[in-house]
């Protein structure tokens, strides 16, 4: 049965992002591999990376401007301190305590709905794997055939 694909009535207006702005945020994706030594290869996440991107705008539109801004922001900071502080704030400059409600900062915000969310994508298509684990939520290691091992379970 065909379902049909899930959309928010105003995402229809939207444009797709701009290739500048895909880019960018693909450089923060790939560094968080690197910030926290992740052993796994990022290449192979370039097709789900631009699908979820584009997932998050159909569903809830806002996240156009939170993308938007989080490559303005990056850029910003890139060309006034410099790529690895830029990251480094990005990744290490956040609250003790876990925020809620409405951003106070534009780095709370690029923070909280573009750089966590791209970090729970990056342990979920894989990353995961780089701290000894073997299964992570939403991941699929494969198909479960008949005489095969399970793809979730040691054996």
């Amino acid at each position: 049965m065909y379902q049909r694909r899930a959309m928010h009535p105003l995402s229809r207006s939207l444009k797709p992002l701009a290739r500048e702005t895909i880019e960018t945020l693909w450089t923060i994706f790939v560094a968080i591999g690197e910030h926290w030594s992740l052993e796994d290869q990022p290449t192979g996440y370039r097709l789900r990376f631009e699908t979820f991107l584009e997932n998050r705008t159909n569903l809830n539109p806002v996240y156009e401007g939170y993308y938007v801004d989080g490559a303005a922001y990056f850029e910003s900071l890139t060309a006034d301190i410099g790529p690895a502080a830029a990251l480094e704030r990005l990744f290490a400059q956040k609250p003790r305590v876990v925020q809620s409600g409405i951003p106070a900062t534009r780095l709370e915000a690029v923070q909280r709905f573009v750089v966590n969310e791209f970090i729970s994508l990056r342990l979920a298509l894989g990353g995961f794997k780089s701290f000894g684990a073997i299964n992570y939520r939403g991941y699929f290691g494969g198909a479960n055939t008949d005489g095969e091992p399970t793809p979730y379970r040691e054996r």
